[in-house]
């Protein structure tokens, strides 16, 4: 055997010494990827050991609460359980391969119920939306 086709046996030094010399010579060589990585890692180390964020002032949970009251969830719920009897009533009118008339009768109520809840979603969201914007980003809340 060729000395050149020898294979190595790499000791654990040698693979964390492999490791370490090629991360530094990833970073001389990228310095602006290297340094907005860490960057990153950093401000993400420190929001998580700010811990459950900052604590809102009392006129801003009052804010918070006031808008989140708003939401009506009894609505959403309503339309969900709206939407699944009209899809089960759907599923169970279909055939195998095809959706005559009857089906396709059932298919239309299920997505107008679709898009009702979908609608009644979007406006609990924005309103969720509206009420973590009051509380701020890094918020217990936000």
């Amino acid at each position: 055997m060729n000395r050149n086709q020898q294979q190595q046996i790499i000791n654990a030094d040698d693979l964390g010494t492999l490791a370490l010399s090629t991360a530094t010579s990833f970073a001389k060589r990228h310095k602006v990827l290297t340094t907005s990585y860490l960057y990153g890692l950093t401000t993400l180390l420190l929001i998580l050991l700010m811990g459950g964020g900052t604590k809102l002032t009392i006129d801003q949970k009052r804010q918070y609460n006031r808008i989140m009251n708003t939401i009506d969830l009894q609505a959403e719920y309503n339309a969900a359980d709206r939407y699944h009897a009209a899809y089960a009533n759907y599923y169970q009118s279909k055939g195998w391969l095809s959706c005559d008339a009857h089906c396709q009768h059932y298919k239309s109520i299920m997505d107008k119920r679709k898009f009702e809840w979908d609608e009644i979603k979007a406006e609990g969201n924005a309103r969720m939306s509206d009420a973590k914007n009051v509380a701020g980003l890094f918020s217990e809340v936000g």
